[in-house]
């Protein structure tokens, strides 16, 4: 797969919003009209606690806003929820008639930085406004995963739905060379039958670590070809932050990686030199986009790129 980098979208100095002034995380595509990819984003205040808005871009030109939200669309929750100190994007689904959307909150903690679980909040008005379907996490913390179930990736299959989420690898922290605890998860997948409800155990391994410097696998974009799953996803290591790669599945369960097959022409922005994470695809009128993150998880703001072979 290789990608032609097009450049930055925006970064928080696109706006004048009194909550969107630090990182853009995770830029989350569905079409919103004939003409318009609203792209769902984590949008960081100053303390760096995100809310979720969203950005319009030109369907044939994405680097072109044709909108933005001037009001979060989901807010961080209630005193004392698992989201009370920021919620980030994660993935949008539609089903029957309405549009899910799957999202990640954090909770502070004094002896480790913070938790990260997850919720899902639904939209009957076109992704205009949400609707948290939960006050509780639906992936709560269990024996195996006690500090990370979160970034839950859903996609409708057989009759009921596959999520791939991210979760803890052994309830294990790291530090890295500045002295800052890291977490350690990976990637799992299970079914269910609803979208709310999931399982209370650990979901299937997706794929290993690769070495021992990686700490963290997570953020997924599948999709079917040519008789495969085929897979985007961020690796996080412990000394030089996120990269992307690329693997392929038989069984839409357990990948291979192929990291190497993943490529990008073009040059390389200052917003970008350092970061490419947390990517999300879209095929839209027979052109392959690629949505992504840059320098430090996104303070360089969100760019995006497009598939050329």
């Amino acid at each position: 797969m290789i990608f032609e980098r097009k450049g930055k979208i925006c970064d928080a100095a696109t706006f004048n919003l009194p909550w969107f002034k630090k990182n853009a995380m995770v830029p989350v595509p569905w079409k919103k009209s004939d003409g318009v990819i609203r792209l769902f984003l984590t949008m960081c205040d100053d303390a760096n606690v995100g809310r979720i808005g969203y950005v319009d871009v030109d369907i044939d030109n994405p680097g072109r806003i044709l909108g933005y939200s001037r009001d979060p669309i989901i807010d961080v929750g209630e005193l004392g929820t698992y989201d009370d100190n920021g919620v980030v994007t994660s993935c949008v689904l539609e089903d029957c008639g309405k549009l899910y959307h799957f999202y990640s909150g954090y909770e502070l903690s004094k002896k480790i930085p913070y938790k990260i679980f997850c919720g899902v909040a639904e939209s009957e008005d076109g992704g205009d406004s949400f609707r948290k379907l939960n006050k509780a996490s639906i992936l709560p913390p269990i024996d195996e995963e006690l500090f990370n179930r979160c970034a839950p990736y859903v996609r409708k299959e057989g009759d009921g739905y596959r999520m791939f989420y991210l979760g803890d690898a052994g309830n294990m922290w790291r530090t890295d060379r500045h002295g800052h605890k890291v977490p350690m998860y990976t990637l799992k997948t299970f079914h269910s039958q609803s979208l709310v409800k999931w399982p209370l155990e650990a979901g299937k391994l997706v794929m290993p670590f690769g070495d021992d410097e990686e700490c963290g696998i997570t953020l997924p974009n599948i999709w079917q070809e040519d008789g495969l799953y085929k897979m985007v996803y961020s690796i996080r290591r412990v000394n030089s932050g996120y990269t992307l790669g690329y693997a392929e599945s038989e069984n839409g369960v357990t990948f291979n990686r192929k990291d190497e097959q993943l490529e990008f022409k073009g040059p390389v922005g200052d917003w970008e030199s350092e970061m490419m994470c947390y990517a999300e695809l879209m095929t839209i009128n027979n052109r392959t986009y690629m949505f992504y993150c840059g320098n430090h998880y996104g303070i360089g703001g969100i760019g995006w790129a497009e598939l050329i072979a």
